[in-house]
């Protein structure tokens, strides 16, 4: 895809939208697996569908809990500081599990051995059938399909955005990030040091180079401590500058189609001091259509024909 040149005054802008569809067939097979696992497999007289909830629940807790000292760890804060907010998220997650677990698990009403230990009554939470986990599957696929659906025809606003006045971040976790095409030192690919001195230029990744004062007053305060593992790989000095990289796998979107709109409004617009008053439009990147392939037709029909054949054998 490419854009006419004389729409440098258009906004271009980079959505996660391809990205969340293209992983919507996946979740239509774990419908599959999970409704062909809770129709068929033994219930063992539980609530699988309940069952499966706080499965979830106490999962999601558990995960937020890792995320959490995983976060207080990037801080900064003192090691004991450390360790003692760690220990304390530790204690509560570990309480709300336990709480959960005795408040919907009750006896299965049988024993069980484990080592020297008889006469163990394992809990639904400790041993469910496993129509349980068909159940599971099935919550997480019909969740990231309404939530994938409902980003599609209610786009949120882009990770990236081009304009006449320079380029706008949106991340959660970088908000607010402004670079004017005047602070713009160029455009390329990402340069990073290679082993033998020589600087190595990756093809897969578009950056534009700030100065070092520009960044550390504009750039690095808004960079937060909530963003995830490996999002430091945005940002790669070079010499007495520093690169922002555009693109992320996040965007399923070339390279080149970030270094040619971007390159055209830097050379268009960096000596001037504000954005032009023309507008004529938007350009957008990583928008999901309907393509009209037969790939693209058996992905999303294929797990359909199986669920229901799989409701139909019952």
């Amino acid at each position: 895809m490419s854009e006419p040149s004389a729409d440098v005054s258009a906004t271009v802008e980079y959505t996660m939208d391809k990205w969340r569809m293209d992983r919507v067939p996946w979740a239509m097979w774990a419908c599959f697996v999970g409704v062909a696992i809770a129709l068929h497999a033994e219930g063992r007289g539980q609530n699988g569908a309940a069952l499966a909830a706080v499965y979830l629940a106490l999962l999601g807790l558990a995960f937020a809990g890792y995320a959490l000292t995983t976060l207080i760890g990037r801080s900064g804060l003192p090691l004991l500081l450390e360790l003692l907010i760690g220990a304390l998220v530790l204690i509560i997650v570990s309480g709300v599990i336990g709480a959960i677990s005795l408040m919907v698990g009750g006896s299965s009403g049988r024993s069980s051995y484990v080592g020297t230990m008889h006469g163990l009554y394992w809990s639904h939470l400790v041993n469910p059938s496993l129509n349980v986990f068909g159940w599971m599957l099935l919550y997480l696929g019909l969740g990231w399909i309404a939530f994938s659906s409902y980003r599609h025809f209610h786009a949120d606003r882009a990770v990236v955005s081009m304009s006449s006045a320079g380029i706008r971040f949106h991340r959660p976790w970088l908000r607010g990030l402004f670079i004017p095409w005047s602070e713009v030192r160029g455009v390329g690919h990402l340069e990073m040091p290679g082993i033998s001195g020589v600087p190595f230029v990756s093809p897969y990744a578009a950056a534009v180079t700030v100065g070092q004062d520009f960044y550390e007053q504009h750039v690095a305060p808004k960079r937060s401590f909530l963003a995830p593992p490996g999002s430091e790989a945005m940002f790669q000095p070079k010499g007495d500058m520093m690169q922002v990289v555009l693109n992320s796998a996040d965007m399923m979107i070339k390279p080149e189609n970030f270094l040619v709109p971007a390159e055209a409004r830097w050379k268009a617009f960096r000596d001037q001091s504000g954005s032009s008053s023309q507008h004529v439009g938007t350009i957008a990147y990583g928008r999901w259509s309907i393509d009209g392939s037969r790939w693209q037709a058996v992905q999303f029909l294929a797990p359909l024909v199986g669920m229901a054949l799989v409701m139909l054998y019952r």
